[in-house]
């Protein structure tokens, strides 16, 4: 997902709640919790790792309705302003934690999936760019994440892997003199 945008449709995988097996979905990137009421002004994009089982807006998605964002890489923006893409060195595309939510819009009747990624302090690569960065699951641990465990919470860590790698600032000339 290295060209979304916030309420875009974006492809993810989750466990499909009819049948339990994990399944591709196209999902709206903003969060729409399924209580809500009306379609709320703000729809968040991002839910902290250290606060999702107590936020009332992420707690229930949290435990019943996990997904996995694919991505190749995403972008932060660093003390200055400029946007910094983090991806692997490799340029392999890799999974990170989300959230998703069934809403139905009370003026369509129309259901509507949307998701969240969910965010962790950064690793000692990221953080001189950025306080905060998506968690990155290993890839042995997908099924874990989208399966019916109510709390995998010991997988919302840094990413640990040294397979990153920090574009340059944009303008600045990525030649070495």
């Amino acid at each position: 997902m290295r060209s979304g945008a916030p309420a875009q449709v974006l492809p993810v995988f989750r466990r499909h709640p009819e049948t339990g097996e994990p399944a591709e979905g196209e999902l709206r990137w903003g969060l729409i919790p399924h209580y809500a009421d009306a379609r709320p002004h703000i729809q968040p994009i991002h839910a902290r790792a250290e606060t999702i089982t107590e936020q009332r807006m992420f707690r229930d998605a949290y435990r019943k309705r996990r997904c996995i964002v694919p991505m190749t890489g995403f972008n932060l923006k660093d003390q200055n302003g400029k946007r910094r893409v983090i991806s692997r060195i490799d340029g392999a595309p890799f999974g990170v934690a989300g959230i998703w939510e069934n809403w139905k819009d009370p003026l369509t009747s129309r259901w509507e999936r949307t998701f969240a990624i969910i965010t962790v302090p950064a690793n000692k690569l990221i953080a001189p760019v950025h306080d905060r960065m998506p968690a990155i699951l290993h890839n042995s641990d997908f099924r874990r994440w989208i399966g019916p465990e109510d709390d995998p919470h010991d997988l919302l860590v840094p990413y640990a892997g040294d397979d990153l790698v920090v574009s340059p600032p944009a303008g600045k000339s990525r030649r070495r003199p």
